[in-house]
């Protein structure tokens, strides 16, 4: 039942210029794993996964998929993300997690409806403050970074339930701010350093 109630959903939205989905609906549709067939239908694709393709930029083709709901560009060698990311205005998941990024883009920012971020294992240095708009997000992964700066926007960061941290060098203070500015959040810390014993 729940899944024909996914369906019938998925209809609705592709005859109205399909759009954001629900959990549920999102849970349910098909994974493309491929650019060249997802683009034989591109108002059809909500999920594309392009991990492990070793790309060096995100391809134009990406771009056609209007509806895109969920991302993953995991394991490529990526150095930087393009700023028409933000074109994606119903952007829930979004994985870019073992490139090599030393930066958030400001773009992702405009994913106002992103409830899950994976940028783990990349080389990021610090957030941008535009990230306290991400009003709806409950998960992020930045684990294995070289994180030093945290904004304190963050605390407007209100549906965050999960922060992994894990890997990356901080003092107790460092730690009991960052946990101070989201009181709600289950923040996941390697052992604290004795950086400036």
């Amino acid at each position: 039942m729940r899944t024909l109630l996914a369906l019938l959903f998925l209809m609705f939205a592709s005859a109205t210029h399909g759009q954001l989905l629900d959990a549920l609906a999102l849970d349910s549709v098909r994974t493309f794993r491929s650019l060249e067939k997802a683009l034989e239908n591109p108002d059809q694709v909500y999920r594309l996964d392009l991990s492990g393709q070793k790309l060096k930029e995100v391809p134009e083709g990406v771009f056609q998929l209007k509806n895109l709901n969920a991302l993953d560009l995991s394991n490529n060698k990526l150095k930087a993300l393009p700023e028409r990311l933000q074109e994606f205005k119903h952007m829930q998941e979004f994985r870019a997690s073992r490139n090599k990024l030393t930066e958030v883009p400001k773009s992702l920012c405009r994913f106002i409806h992103l409830k899950r971020l994976d940028l783990s294992r990349n080389a990021l240095t610090g957030l941008p403050k535009c990230v306290g708009a991400f009003h709806e997000l409950v998960s992020l992964d930045l684990w294995d970074n070289d994180l030093a700066e945290f904004p304190e926007e963050m605390a407007n960061m209100q549906a965050l339930r999960f922060m992994d941290l894990r890997a990356i060098q901080f003092e107790v203070p460092e730690m009991e701010h960052l946990q101070e500015l989201l009181p709600s959040t289950k923040i996941y810390f390697s052992q604290p350093c004795n950086c400036g014993m």
